[in-house]
């Protein structure tokens, strides 16, 4: 590749961090280490009215938080207000942009016109070539010639040969004043000063493109490559949205570690050459061609396997550093991550650090009758007390000899003592993490409720 590669994530301040822009940065990431290029973080706070620092802060965060990190200072289209006003003057003076003076109410009268008769939506403005198109006050648009028989190509990436009919883009709006420059316009003042090579973006801008190569045409400025990436889908193969749950990435920290997100989107929509990987190891494979073009369904139950295999990688302190929990047992940690595919299912273990309440009725192994089961604790209570928890295995030995030919009689109430669950490790391996003082006593308290 010729060029030094240059890319952008350019999140808009509107809301949270999106999963699906996430997936963008990673991408854009991936391109940048992958051809020794530079990746750069812009916020796109061209919308006034629904842009929020707090949303902002949410997407600076939300990037460390993934470990994609840009590089240099971060920009914002806000800062480049007065480049707008010079650029779009430019065009007003060069009669490739006009104002248009139609009111919002009869745009959507035109709008409803063209549905009802089933034409692309398009403004061809009679103010383009009057006088009342040289009068300030009015919206601003790009002069596009509505009988030209030219068609908008560009070969994307990942997309291949793309091609728009320039007739239907009609006289699109890029300000709503001079001094109030749109998304369409700032987005490409902004790429070409920050000398942009590529732009990896979602396949929903697809329609934009057009207007975007327009634009950088009128300014006379170098058109960048354009690849765009397939969409995340919801189950019913629809755009992700809030309807079908969480999408902000802020909604998946409490269950999920950063890797295991990174690992998940990075493998979405693209195929590697194993399922378990970091994001250093996805660069040296990342090639932008073979990104899959049909968007990929956000599958769950895929997340929730990647992160059991990076919540097994760690140690004690890493675990209980990453659920805010110091008070687990280190000899707790192996038998929990082991079993663990989010984390705040972690309170599922929490017997291991607090004494578990439960119905005396969870004790009876099937149809036993009380006192069977009573007895049962109470054998499996002096086995314990003449042990020296120090062999495992001697003691499972004793357990068994206790239970005979039914060793459900034994280890069933035996493990809802110690857990109140149904459902645990071994009984065994969870007594040998509370040691022989806290098991006597929750066995205890199992044969008292069954007094």
């Amino acid at each position: 590749m010729g060029m030094k590669v240059k890319v952008r994530i350019a999140p808009s301040p509107t809301g949270f961090l999106h999963i699906g822009t996430a997936q963008s940065a990673l991408y854009n990431w991936l391109f940048a280490r992958k051809n020794g290029g530079e990746f750069c973080l812009r916020i796109e706070d061209t919308d006034k009215v629904r842009s929020t620092k707090e949303s902002e802060t949410n997407i600076i965060e939300g990037l460390c938080w993934l470990g994609i990190q840009w590089d240099g200072e971060i920009t914002r289209s806000s800062d480049n207000q007065s480049r707008y006003q010079e650029l779009l003057q430019k065009l007003l003076d060069e009669g490739k942009a006009f104002y248009c003076h139609h009111t919002q109410e009869e745009l959507d009268a035109e709008r409803k016109t063209q549905e009802a008769a089933k034409r692309p939506p398009q403004h061809v403005c009679v103010h383009k070539n009057s006088e009342m198109g040289e009068k300030s006050g009015g919206i601003i648009r790009l002069a596009v010639d509505e009988t030209s028989n030219r068609v908008i190509v560009f070969d994307d990436i990942i997309r291949g040969r793309v091609e728009f009919k320039q007739a239907l883009l009609g006289d699109f709006s890029i300000g709503r004043s001079i001094d109030d420059a749109l998304y369409h316009f700032a987005v490409v003042v902004d790429d070409a000063d920050m000398q942009i090579t590529h732009v990896l973006r979602g396949e929903d801008h697809l329609s934009n493109t057009p207007k975007h190569i327009l634009i950088y045409e009128a300014l006379g400025l170098p058109v960048p490559i354009f690849a765009h990436l397939p969409l995340i889908l919801a189950s019913d193969r629809s755009k992700m949205s809030k309807r079908h749950g969480a999408t902000t990435v802020a909604d998946y920290k409490k269950d999920y570690l950063p890797e295991a997100i990174i690992n998940f989107l990075g493998a979405m929509s693209f195929t590697f050459s194993k399922e378990i990987l970091t994001k250093e190891e996805m660069a040296e494979e990342f090639e932008l061609s073979k990104v899959h073009k049909s968007g990929a369904v956000f599958d769950v139950k895929k997340l929730n396997w990647i992160n059991s295999q990076y919540v097994k990688k760690l140690s004690p302190i890493e675990f209980k550093v990453a659920i805010g929990m110091p008070e687990i047992p280190d000899a707790a940690v192996p038998l929990i991550t082991e079993r663990l595919e989010k984390l705040s299912d972690v309170q599922n273990f929490n017997y291991f650090w607090q004494e578990p309440e439960y119905d005396k009725d969870l004790l009876i192994w099937k149809n036993s009758e009380q006192h069977i089961v009573k007895e049962s604790l109470e054998r499996a209570r002096g086995v314990v007390e003449n042990w020296d928890f120090q062999d495992l295995k001697l003691l499972r030995i004793r357990l068994d000899a206790v239970a005979g030919n039914n060793r459900g009689i034994v280890y069933w109430p035996l493990r809802v003592a110690l857990t109140g669950k149904d459902k645990s490790p071994d009984p065994v391996e969870v007594l040998s993490v509370l040691g022989k003082e806290e098991t006597l006593k929750r066995i205890s308290n199992a044969i008292d409720k069954l007094k």
